[in-house]
């Protein structure tokens, strides 16, 4: 977060002129999202560790206790049973003498490899850095032996190179295989791999860099291995995600990731084509949840972009996280995808529900209906036929508008020649919105599926949608004016069969 002073002197001039267009506290506060994480007041940033331990998830953030924009950073501490519903904790980690926190990692050492721990409990172990250039290069230990409520500072971990590069975003994870925790380090081009019998003493493995990639910088990094079916066999791959910052501003999504193999000292990708976890403008920093005992692992990211995040409209807060996914890989020809589906813990939350029946959509035939839960969050579920994606009538441009009352729309859809999923925003934007927000964000993904399914999740600033067994995932955020009030089920140039399509209402 090198430009953090930078963003925020560009911020506060922005304000200015901005400051025509906030609401007023009452109307921030309708935009704080139920089922997303998130502080509510002050600034929410990116999650620096999310770990599993004994039924209870832990959520470690950057957090500014001091005002809404980014600065001061200490890092919070949040827990939960369900993903969905969290309890602010007391603050884990402020800064000191050698500055404000930045990025970093935390998990649990259940082996006490660290010998940090006493008695039967494991000590959670933080790997975090300070945002300053003096320190900015050392890689820094905190522990705890009350699950998160206390913590007692370590120092400076043993690293090599540390005065070589400008570290990034540690990672920490703990490998069975090797029998040692494995680091993931960004150099802002490239990843370098560490490993350490107790988290105290690292040495160099290997490091990843793509020379396809150019202009941009590397961030925050995971490293974690999934299991995918290949015909009849079960086969192990390593997915590395990256957090992209790209020097075109918002023109690409963040997270970028590579599916390859790991031999223990190094990292292999078996594929080069360009891939992203998400599509959307707003995830990026994403964490992977450690300790969990299930084999698909659980993502947390970060909905929000440098490009305005000091500038959303609400003065009151800013920040908070995407929906909690579950990560799956599938095999598709000689690729591997990474597949996202929302958290279990959603289900539990579903309330009342309305239908709208099979129906043929066209230009001449559109269906438009009061929305039934015009407060609150939401879930739209669709299911149109994909049978004819390849007919020429098939309509080039499909899917649902949500509108206001005053004529403020988004619009989620799909161009069925371009087989480009999108979400359309720029229908919401008033005067005075932030430099960036405009713009379609989408995903590039034809499916041969017969019924193509959609789950949209609206929750007081985020709007998401899941389509393509969760290939295609894009997340944005949205300030509209005053609730929905109406929905558009809408095709152009073409047809298309809508089959069914469910609002559920979110509690």
């Amino acid at each position: 977060m090198g430009r953090g002073i930078a963003v925020f002197v560009l911020a506060f001039l922005l304000l200015v002129s901005f400051g025509s267009c906030r609401h007023e506290p009452t109307g921030d506060a309708r935009y704080i999202p139920r089922f997303h994480f998130t502080v509510g007041a002050d600034w929410t940033g990116e999650p620096v560790g999310l770990v599993y331990d004994e039924g209870v998830y832990h959520l470690f953030y950057q957090y500014n206790p001091s005002g809404s924009m980014f600065g001061d950073i200490h890092w919070g501490h949040a827990v939960s049973r369900d993903l969905f519903r969290w309890q602010i904790e007391p603050v884990a980690l402020s800064p000191d003498s050698l500055g404000y926190l930045g990025a970093g990692s935390v998990v649990v050492d259940r082996g006490n490899t660290s010998g940090l721990g006493d008695g039967g409990n494991a000590p959670f172990l933080a790997f975090y850095k300070y945002a300053n250039e003096e320190s900015g290069r050392d890689i820094f230990l905190a522990y705890s032996k009350d699950k998160g409520l206390s913590w007692s500072r370590y120092g400076k971990i043993a690293l090599p190179d540390a005065d070589r590069y400008a570290f990034r975003s540690p990672r920490v994870s703990w490998n069975h295989s090797l029998g040692a925790w494995l680091m993931t380090l960004s150099t802002g081009s490239s990843i370098r791999f560490y490993k350490s019998p107790d988290g105290k003493e690292w040495t160099f493995l290997s490091a990843f860099a793509d020379p396809a990639e150019r202009g941009t910088t590397w961030e925050g990094s995971d490293f974690f291995p999934l299991e995918a079916s290949v015909g009849d066999t079960c086969v192990t791959k390593w997915v590395l995600s990256v957090t992209m910052d790209n020097v075109l501003a918002g023109s690409l999504p963040a997270m970028r990731y590579y599916v390859g193999d790991f031999d223990g000292v190094s990292f292999l990708p078996t594929q080069t084509k360009e891939l992203w976890l998400d599509y959307g403008k707003d995830n990026r920093s994403g964490v992977i949840c450690a300790g969990i005992p299930e084999a698909s692992p659980v993502y947390l990211g970060w909905m929000n972009n440098w490009e305005y995040a000091n500038l959303l409209p609400t003065s009151a807060w800013r920040g908070n996280m995407t929906l909690p996914r579950r990560l799956g890989l599938r095999a598709e020809g000689n690729h591997f995808l990474l597949a996202s589906s929302i958290a279990e813990g959603l289900g539990a939350r579903q309330g009342d529900s309305c239908r709208v029946d099979a129906v043929e959509l066209s230009d001449e035939r559109c269906v438009k209906k009061e929305f039934p839960y015009p407060d609150g969050a939401f879930m739209i579920r669709l299911r149109f036929d994909n049978a004819d994606n390849r007919a020429i009538w098939k309509a080039r441009d499909y899917g649902i508008r949500l509108k206001t009352r005053s004529g403020r729309e988004v619009a989620i859809g799909y161009q069925n020649e371009l087989s480009y999923y999108y979400i359309n925003r720029d229908g919401l934007l008033g005067a005075g919105a932030p430099e960036g927000f405009a713009g379609l964000m989408g995903a590039g993904y034809r499916s041969d599926d017969p019924v193509s399914e959609w789950c949209i999740v609206y929750d007081g600033n985020t709007m998401e949608l899941f389509a393509s067994g969760g290939r295609s995932v894009i997340s944005s955020l949205v300030y509209p004016d005053e609730a929905f009030s109406q929905m558009e089920l809408f095709a152009e140039s073409g047809s298309v069969t809508l089959f069914e399509a469910s609002i559920i209402q979110l509690k």
